[in-house]
């Protein structure tokens, strides 16, 4: 699993250019936003938790560090916008690759 490419580096990508609707398609149909604790599922809960919490608010991330464990990509990075500070994203991916199955957010 790569960053270079893929539903992650789109999703960093969306985030840059505040697309939320790029955002929430990058989700599979029952695809999920872990926001620490706060799930939030399926592409509609997922872009309005985005409208609401994240990139309405102008939410921006800085990529700090990337690593992979086999099918999980960990995402260190710092956000502006809503929440401010350093954050942890773990993403899984759908079986296929081409979907976010789930994005947790932590410290």
């Amino acid at each position: 699993m790569s960053i270079s490419a893929g539903p992650v580096r789109g999703l960093l990508d969306a985030v840059q250019r505040g697309d939320n609707d790029g955002f929430a398609a990058l989700f599979g149909e029952d695809g999920a936003v872990d926001d620490w604790g706060r799930v939030f599922t399926g592409r509609d809960e997922v872009y309005g938790w985005s409208a609401r919490e994240f990139l309405g608010l102008g939410g921006r991330l800085t990529l700090r560090q990337a690593t992979t464990d086999g099918t999980v990509l960990t995402v260190d990075i710092t956000t502006r916008g809503g929440y401010n500070g350093p954050a942890t994203l773990t993403f899984t991916l759908t079986d296929d690759g081409t979907r976010i199955r789930r994005m947790r957010m932590t410290d």
